[in-house]
This record gives C-alpha cells, structure tokens and sequence, in this order.
C-alpha cells in the first residue's frame, strides 16, 4: 500500500492527529478510586470487658480497584483478619490470616478460617443489625479431637 498524499493533506492529517491528541491528554477526567472505606475496617475491641473469648480483632481492607495483567491489583485478598483471644497473663494472638466476603441473601460477612492445628475455627464478621456501630462477630470451634465438643460464639465488638 502505498500512503502518499499531498503534502496540503499530510499537514492537515498531522495537525488532527495532534489535536486529538492533545484533547485526549487535557480534556479526560482524572480517575479516581472505586473504593470506599468499609464500616468494618479497623481495630476492635469486645464491648464486654471480661469475655473469656476474643478481646480484639483489627479487619484491615484492601481496595482491589485495578487490573493488572487480568489480576486484582494489589494482588491479595482483599481483607485481613487479626485476632486475640483471651489468656493470661497477656492475650494469645492468633496472627493475621486473609479472608473475602461472603454475601448471604440478607447480609454480608468477613469471612477466615484459623486453622490452629488442634482446632479450626470458621470467623465471621459483619456490622451488628441491631447494636448499630458496632461489629458481631460469631466464631464456629472445630476440634480436631472427636471426643472434645465442638462449640459456637458470637460477640459484639466496639471500634478502639
């Protein structure tokens, strides 16, 4: 094939192509983050001072808003859980896991699994439907010893 045009046409063909250009630099919008701070984002505490069970919980949010590769990016879940539970003379920290969100047809839900060898513990957090601001959180215990019963939990929980 062969381009040549006139060179009038040529000139003509150079100056739109940089006026499109420079429309395209100057006349698009920045581009801003999808995400907005989740409720659930932060450090917790338990609302009950003397639990015998989880005392504080940090849910830490990562915002996923771009594609890389055809990937999420920041690679990653896109939350964290950290849990402490209670124990004597400091409280146990179970460490920080990743976890997603499950949604229920009535509700949403942080959700992790702690897998600590002699249990596995299923967590879910959402915010508290009927103590507005605060965060519910129900734990399943799954003892890996048949004879040990499992058991469930559920706590209310207040930003720190």
């Amino acid at each position: 094939m062969n381009f040549n045009f006139p060179p009038s046409r040529s000139i003509k063909l150079v100056a739109l192509l940089l006026m499109v250009s420079l429309a395209t630099v100057f006349l698009t919008e920045p581009a801003f983050s999808l995400c907005a701070d989740p409720p659930e984002d932060g450090n917790w505490v338990n609302t009950d001072p003397n639990t015998r069970g989880i005392t504080k919980i940090n849910l830490r949010f990562v915002c996923q808003d771009q594609i890389l590769n055809g990937e999420l990016y920041p690679p990653g879940p896109p939350w964290y859980m950290h849990i402490w539970g209670k124990c004597h003379p400091n409280d146990c920290d179970w460490g920080e896991v990743g976890a997603r969100e499950v949604n229920t047809s009535t509700r949403d839900f942080i959700y992790t699994v702690y897998r600590q060898g002699f249990a596995t513990r299923y967590v879910y957090a959402s915010m508290s439907i009927y103590r507005p601001g605060q965060l519910w959180v129900y734990i399943w215990t799954d003892f890996a010893d048949p004879n040990r019963p499992d058991y469930e939990m559920h706590n209310w929980f207040r930003l720190q």
